[in-house]
């Protein structure tokens, strides 16, 4: 069976960023792609140069290098829309509420993994996304597209976790907005909790509210809902299912609200929620030794904190499906 698929990767050429995608693209080929051998595309934003990218293939073997591609994006894909506020996005990114509230360029990279990667890879069925700093730390026996095409899946992913409730605040109201039949479905996939005066963001999160809604006031308890979701640095989805009319009208509805920008809704909760409201019955976890940058390393945030956010241990993942 032959799958018309291929392995997408977006980069920066930065010298920390050039260590992670050679190392990246070492255990992609060692683990999975020299067995199946499927086109690898690096996306960048034209910061890749002839001697860039010749630095990239040199450190993969033999004929291998055959099979990645260096792909400029559109410029336009990492500009802000239109509609979207600078000052008042200014002023939320600089609150800086919780270590990981990130950058404009963090926000554009969302927004690129909900509205742009698919024109990328129209000429395939399917596609698998890795990021520059994710690694398969293990050998996959098994044809992950393949895998896909028998059992029709249309999203394939492997670490569930929970996103920070207050970078996706209003996110499940959104939802409701356009899915009010669907509440039982959009309560299963989101935790709630309270954040009361006592709580240490509170004041914090009162004052980025009235940045983000013009000064208006807020209820004594703030009600948080932390979207349930897969990691989406690895997954394998259909690219059919992006080009649904009803898929595009939902994306556009987030898209309106500028939560990706102003909040930093992630693409990841998103990707989960939407195919979750379409076709929960076509996703599956696959289970592999794999780990993103933040299962190995402390960050230091725009505060210049010190975060850790790894397992105690290397035997657990942060899968919350791998905890009792």
């Amino acid at each position: 069976m032959t799958i018309n698929a291929a392995i997408l990767i977006l980069t920066q050429n930065t010298i920390e960023r050039k260590v992670y995608l050679k190392t990246s693209l070492y255990f992609l080929f060692k683990n999975f792609n020299h067995i199946y051998k499927y086109p690898i595309i690096i996306l960048h934003e034209g910061d890749y140069k002839e001697r860039d990218i010749q630095e990239i293939l040199g450190g993969i073997r033999g004929d291998y290098k055959n099979l990645v591609t260096f792909k400029i994006i559109d410029k336009e894909d990492f500009e802000l829309p239109n509609y979207i506020d600078k000052d008042k996005l200014e002023k939320s990114i600089n609150s800086q509420i919780v270590p990981y509230w990130r950058n404009t360029k963090y926000r554009l990279m969302c927004n690129f993994w909900l509205n742009h990667f698919t024109k990328y890879c129209d000429n395939y069925d399917y596609v698998m996304r890795l990021d520059d700093d994710s690694i398969i730390e293990e050998t996959i026996n098994q044809d992950l597209f393949k895998l896909c095409k028998e059992k029709d899946t249309i999203y394939m992913s492997n670490i569930v976790h929970v996103d920070c409730g207050i970078c996706n605040y209003g996110m499940k109201e959104l939802f409701l907005e356009l899915f009010p039949e669907k509440k039982n479905i959009i309560d299963t996939l989101f935790v709630k909790t309270d954040i009361n005066k006592n709580n240490t963001f509170y004041n914090k999160f009162v004052d980025l509210y009235k940045i983000i809604n013009d000064n208006k006031e807020i209820t004594d308890n703030i009600e948080i809902n932390m979207p349930i979701m897969y990691y989406n640095n690895f997954f394998i989805t259909s690219t059919a299912f992006w080009k649904r009319n009803d898929v595009k009208k939902t994306i556009n509805h987030i898209n309106k609200s500028g939560n990706i920008f102003y909040y930093r809704y992630g693409d990841a909760p998103l990707q989960t929620i939407i195919i979750s409201l379409f076709e929960s019955d076509k996703i599956v976890r696959t289970v592999f030794k794999y780990s993103k940058r933040m299962q190995r390393e402390c960050f230091i945030d725009l505060n210049n904190n010190i975060n850790q956010y790894m397992p105690k241990d290397y035997i657990n993942t942060t899968c919350i499906f791998d905890k009792k």
